[in-house]
């Protein structure tokens, strides 16, 4: 007599079975991953004397560098000055001059050009105003 079998799947299908269903997690955890940081955006105010603050704010459509600054000034209760292109003049107890430093504004590590009021957001950025 044939044994007839019970179990159609053998060791092959469940190997390759279980890579798809692994392969789907990582792809909806990256995916979730993705948004969830692209609905984040980072200012850091590095006053180049060891002193760092982080500030992380969610993202809303009009977010510019400069209105992420007004929302850490609420926050902190840092003390800004700024110069007629809305950069930076002072930030706390640091003036643009002292020790031959100057605020400069980084986009995602770049040094920026523009005034922080003429950057838009669009969410997933870092954002850093140091004093070097």
């Amino acid at each position: 007599m044939h044994k007839k079998k019970q179990n159609n799947l053998d060791s092959g299908t469940l190997f390759w079975g279980g890579i798809g269903i692994l392969l789907i997690i990582v792809f909806v955890f990256s995916f979730y991953l993705r948004n969830f940081s692209s609905d984040l955006v980072n200012l850091k105010i590095d006053f180049g004397n060891g002193t760092m603050r982080n500030f992380q704010s969610a993202y809303k459509p009009g977010l510019t560098a400069w209105s992420l600054l007004q929302q850490a000034n609420a926050v902190y209760s840092i003390p800004i000055e700024i110069e007629g292109t809305f950069r930076p003049k002072s930030i706390g107890e640091r003036k643009n001059g002292e020790e031959g430093k100057h605020w400069n504004f980084y986009l995602n590590g770049k040094i920026q050009q523009k005034s922080p009021f003429e950057i838009n957001l669009s969410g997933g950025e870092t954002i850093l105003f140091k004093f070097e």
